[in-house]
């Protein structure tokens, strides 16, 4: 891949599949594989790198996942617009144009992870192969926290 416009990575979606590759400027290649349910995983060499998760219905928020760092993608009110954050504080926000969503800006005064931005737009460009399955329509129920041995 060509970097010297500035380009870091390269998608390919395949419609076919509902997965897209992930090309990094240093050759590195990731694929995108929703596996129903609600799930995308980012995979690098077979190993998963990290994941997207539904929570909610409608689609309206994800959990977005690695070994080192937890994000959360919310749909805003507005139409069209998306925020990343940690906790309650949005570290980018995201917004696609009036048509579509294929091309986003990503506006992060902090550094965000490559994989959760692409894994974002995975789910906002496409959220018909987000949910590739039918059983990929119902988010994933977090579960119940359980009280602590000897807890009365």
């Amino acid at each position: 891949m060509d970097t010297t416009d500035g380009t870091i990575a390269a998608m390919t979606r395949h419609p076919r599949d509902h997965t897209s590759t992930v090309e990094l400027a240093d050759g590195t290649r990731w694929r995108l594989v929703p596996t129903g349910w609600g799930l995308i995983r980012a995979i690098e060499d077979g190993d998963e790198i990290a994941r997207i998760t539904r929570r909610s219905w409608l689609g309206r928020h994800w959990d977005l996942t690695a070994t080192t760092w937890h994000y959360r993608l919310t749909s805003d009110p507005m139409p069209r617009r998306w925020h990343v954050t940690v906790g309650d504080q949005v570290v980018a926000r995201i917004s696609g144009s009036l048509i579509s969503y294929n091309r986003v800006d990503i506006d992060a005064p902090i550094g965000v992870p490559l994989a959760a931005t692409m894994l974002a737009w995975h789910v906002i460009a496409r959220p018909w192969e987000a949910a590739s399955r039918p059983a990929g329509l119902i988010p994933v129920i977090e579960p119940a926290p359980r009280p602590a041995a000897g807890a009365a």
